[in-house]
Formats: structure tokens, C-alpha cells, sequence
């Protein structure tokens, strides 16, 4: 419930900014494009920090901007407490992220803006307000913190899998649907208006989609912070030219395609008739009164209702964190929690325990307890679960690792002396 709040509230942060300014229809179709994206709305949908990460970058932007326009210092006074709580959420990105984009934009619209005492005392109000959990977390248990924040905050950059640098330029075409590939059109669009708020909106998603494609290990959520501007310059580009060719075309293409992925999942993975006839209905009302700039959102509404009411349930069967959540719950709690072989982000959750990663069970001293891979330990099991060891978040892949049974590992709880 917390995710989905968090997911609405930046929808709507972002509408209250785009109708200041850009325009009513402009945020509406801001706020449509946003909330119905494919990625946001999955990430919205369970525990994640991605979604608030994306929240706390959106409100930093959109209030530093709203301060900035307006000349009004407290809203930059908010968007520095809301980057600071993004550095709280994830790291350091939730300020080096936003203060990059203000950066650059400066660089370009207001170089002396740069030289003003505000910004450097909000970057010391930032490290003081987020900081001292970082110092903590380095005095309580500094191994440990320091291999997972090198990691998680360095190592990806260069040192982890790798994934091609067009890796993004591409997976916008899944992951912001409904109007996905829409952005790049609209991104040419906006570089030639003379409009000072496209112009920060494309150079916030500029800055997300390069620095993003030069960091070696690649994640579809890594440039979800970016997907608020993304939604402006769709948005204002789809009101501004409503009555074009281009925009008839591509959003009836964008409609079709949706409707195949529909259609797909129902054929391919599980046949729902009732949604099946509800999520083909629901892009009818914008063709028919011949809205075409909303047939894309509408159509992603009713890929949503099918994933929600129909795909998800299936999907679940293949989730099996609460069961093992619920049979941890019932073993002494006094025993440490080891994962081994892979580590599922679920599991504290749904366990209500610490879950400890490790990579081999012989390292471990007991008495604890293991989620372990069967071919990593012979133990004898309490209870085994079939487990996705991929990337849930890469959802179509995930997909179709579940029609081929691919990916797919036995782990099996046991206690260890």
C-alpha cells in the first residue's frame, strides 16, 4: 500500500508542475503517462526502493524548479530535504543524481546561478541530514557496510555483468509503455522549442539515459527517475500536436502493439476470458471519440487490468517468498538466516528476519539456518521450493523464463549445527 502511495504521490507532483508550467491537458496526459508506465506501475506494486527513489528525485526536480522560476527559496529549501531522503533511500545517487541535472541545466540557462552560496550550504544541509547513517552504519558494522555500499554503489559501474550501452535506448521501448518510443520523437520536438521547462525536462532525461549507459551493469529501473520527465515531454508534445498525422499514426500503432501483448499473454500464458474482453474494450472509448493521443493510455490500462486480474496470479505460483516466509517464521528465531547461492530480496519481508547472503554454506559456522541450492549443499531439506534465480524486474524475460522453465533452481531450507 505504502509503494502504491508513493507511486500516486509523484503522479501527482508531477501534474500539479506540469499544469503550472505547461498546461491542464499537458499534465494530464504527464500524469497518465507516468502512472500507466510499464516499470513504474510494477515497481509500484511491491516492496521496492526504486519507487521511492524515483519520488524523492521527482520532488527534488520539480521543487528546485518550481524555487528556482518562482523565486521561492523554500521550495529549493524542500528540495533539498527531499534529496536527502532519496540519499537515505538508496544511496548517494538520490543527490548526485538531481544536483547533476540542475548542474548541467544551469551550465547552459544561468551560469551565475551556479556561483550562489544557497546551493553549497543545501549540499553541507543534505550530508548532515542523510550522513549520519552512513556513519553509524560504518561504525557498527564497517566490513560489512563497506563491501555492500562499494558494491552496490561503486562496483556496478564498472566491475559487475555488462550490458551494451544502447541497452536503454532500447528497453524505453518496453519499459515506458504505453507511449514508449513516443519520448524520442517528442525529445527531437522539445530541443527545438524555445520553452525553458522542456528544455530541463529533456536534459533531466539526457542526463539519466547517458550516465546511466556508461555504467556497466544495467538495470531497467536504474533510469526510472528519469521516467517523470520523459512523461512531460510525451505529454506536451501529445497536446501540442494532437491533430498531426504523426501523432494519429504512432498512437494507434502504440494501441495495436499493446493490444498483441494482450493478446500474447492470454494465448501464451493464461486465458482469462472475462479480463481478456474488458482490456480489449477499454482502448475502444478513445478511438471512438477519436482522442488519439489517449488510446495509448488507455489500451496500457487495460494491459494492466489483464497483468493484475489474469497474468499476475499465474505469475505468483512461481513467487513461492511467502511460503517460505511463513515456514521460516515457525523455526527458532534465535538461529541466524543464510540464503546461499543467490540472495531474494523478498525473504526479509516475508520472514520478518534478518537474511544473511552468503556464497558458500561451508563458510558458515552454526547453528543456523540455510536457504541453500541443492547442488550447493547436501544437507538434509526441511522443505524445498522451486526459485527464479534471474532478475524478477526484467518482467518479460522473467515471462518468459516461466513458459520454458528456464532459470529456474531448487532450494532447499535445512538447519545447519
Amino acid at each position: 500500500m505504502f509503494q502504491a502511495l508513493a507511486g500516486l504521490l509523484g503522479g501527482f507532483a508531477l501534474y500539479i508542475f506540469a499544469k503550472r508550467f505547461l498546461g491542464e491537458k499537458e499534465a494530464l496526459i504527464s500524469f497518465l503517462a507516468l502512472t500507466l508506465s510499464f516499470q513504474y506501475i510494477a515497481n509500484a506494486r511491491y516492496t521496492s526502493p526504486e519507487i521511492l527513489l524515483t519520488l524523492f528525485v521527482n520532488l527534488s526536480l520539480l521543487l528546485w524548479y518550481a524555487g528556482y522560476k518562482l523565486k521561492k527559496n523554500y521550495f529549493i529549501l524542500l528540495a533539498f530535504i527531499s534529496s536527502s531522503l532519496g540519499v537515505l533511500t538508496k544511496g548517494p545517487v538520490g543527490f548526485i543524481a538531481p544536483a547533476g541535472v540542475i548542474f548541467i541545466y544551469l551550465l547552459i540557462k544561468d551560469r551565475k546561478e551556479l556561483l550562489k552560496l544557497k546551493y553549497y550550504i543545501g549540499t553541507l544541509f543534505v550530508f548532515l541530514l542523510s550522513g549520519w547513517w552512513f556513519l553509524y552504519q560504518y561504525k557498527t558494522n564497517k566490513d560489512v557496510f563497506l563491501e555492500v555500499f562499494l558494491r552496490e554503489n561503486v562496483k556496478r559501474i564498472y566491475a559487475m555483468e555488462s550490458d551494451p550501452i544502447y541497452y536503454y535506448l532500447l528497453d524505453i521501448n518496453v519499459s515506458f509503455l504505453p507511449y514508449s518510443f513516443l519520448v524520442y520523437i517528442a525529445l527531437f520536438w522539445a530541443l527545438r522549442k524555445k520553452d525553458d521547462t522542456l528544455t530541463f525536462a529533456s536534459i533531466w532525461f539526457l542526463t539519466f539515459l547517458v550516465a546511466f549507459s556508461l555504467v556497466k551493469m544495467k538495470l531497467p529501473l536504474y533510469i526510472m527517475p528519469s521516467f517523470p520527465a520523459m512523461a512531460l515531454l510525451v505529454g506536451s508534445f501529445l497536446a501540442r500536436n494532437t491533430e498531426t498525422k504523426l501523432v494519429k499514426v504512432a498512437s494507434l500503432f502504440l494501441t495495436s502493439v499493446i493490444t498483441l501483448a494482450i493478446l500474447i499473454g492470454a494465448l501464451l500464458l493464461e486465458l482469462n476470458l472475462p479480463f481478456l474482453v474488458m482490456s480489449l474494450l477499454i482502448p475502444l472509448i478513445a478511438l471512438l471519440t477519436r482522442r488519439y493521443e489517449l488510446a495509448p493510455a488507455l489500451a496500457g490500462f487495460g494491459l494492466l487490468l489483464y497483468i493484475s486480474g489474469a497474468l499476475l496470479p499465474a505469475v505468483e505460483k512461481h513467487r513461492p517468498y511467502r511460503d517460505i516466509g511463513e515456514t521460516v517464521k515457525k523455526i527458532d528465531p534465535s538461529l541466524k538466516f543464510y540464503e546461499v547461492g543467490a540472495f531474494h530480496y523478498n525473504l526479509p519481508f516475508y520472514s520478518g528476519r534478518v537474511v544473511y547472503r552468503a556464497s558458500s554454506a561451508e563458510k558458515i559456522k552454526g547453528p543456523a539456518l540455510l536457504l541453500v541450492r541443492e547442488d550447493l549443499h547436501n544437507c538434509k531439506p526441511l522443505k524445498s521450493w522451486r526459485i527464479y534465480k534471474g532478475s524478477e524486474s526484467k518482467f518479460i524475460k522473467f515471462l518468459r523464463d516461466i513458459k520454458r522453465n528456464r532459470n529456474f533452481y531448487t532450494f532447499k531450507l535445512c538447519t545447519l549445527p
